[in-house]
């Protein structure tokens, strides 16, 4: 309920997957006295990072040659218009760095791989269909709540969430390492549109 709740606050998006994000933390806390099944617990630094270079890496890659060919598959060029201020604005482009490596880094990956992951497993079960099914569920949403970026950011965003998932449930449930190659992500995208390779 009180993500229910939240889904629909008065608030504007970056805020409002804050808000998620910590009602989801605080279930899990209050249902299991920690933070260790949203995959937040302790985790080796070297798995960490290896595994948030390759997702990272991987991210990039789809975003630099999967998201044109859908573009170009489904006739609809790529929108970069909401972030023309960006281009040579270094405060604009701070500003937005803070809320991806929060909001969209933290926020999102506690929401949609922590919490829902966690949760669909808990409802569908693991197994040889049931894995993929929670996989294919997660990205479908996550997909979703990237509507404003269009069908190529809906599509590219799925992508992107399924491989998210994927890794989740492979490396051992380490949320850390997918905030760290979200953030990398994130910011490399950041800094291409501040020197205008997206304009």
């Amino acid at each position: 309920m009180a993500l229910l709740i939240t889904l629909f606050a008065p608030v504007g998006i970056p805020y409002r997957i804050l808000l998620l994000a910590a009602a989801a933390a605080g279930l899990i806390y209050a249902e299991t006295g920690g933070l260790t099944a949203l995959g937040l617990g302790r985790h080796r630094w070297r798995d960490t990072a290896g595994w948030a270079a390759l997702l990272a890496i991987g991210s990039i890659l789809i975003g630099e040659f999967l998201q044109p060919a859908i573009a170009q598959l489904l006739g609809t060029p790529i929108d970069y218009s909401a972030y023309g201020a960006l281009a040579g604005n270094a405060d604009a482009a701070m500003r937005l760095l803070v809320f991806a490596l929060t909001s969209a880094a933290i926020g999102e990956e506690i929401v949609f791989r922590g919490f829902l992951v966690r949760q669909l497993t808990k409802l569908l079960g693991e197994g040889a269909w049931r894995s993929p099914l929670v996989v294919a569920i997660s990205a479908l949403i996550f997909g979703a709540a990237h509507a404003p970026q269009g069908a190529v950011g809906v599509i590219t965003t799925g992508i992107v969430g399924a491989v998210y998932a994927v890794a989740y449930l492979h490396n051992g449930r380490n949320l850390w390492a997918l905030m760290l190659a979200h953030a990398c992500t994130d910011s490399y995208g950041i800094a291409m549109l501040y020197f205008g390779r997206y304009a």
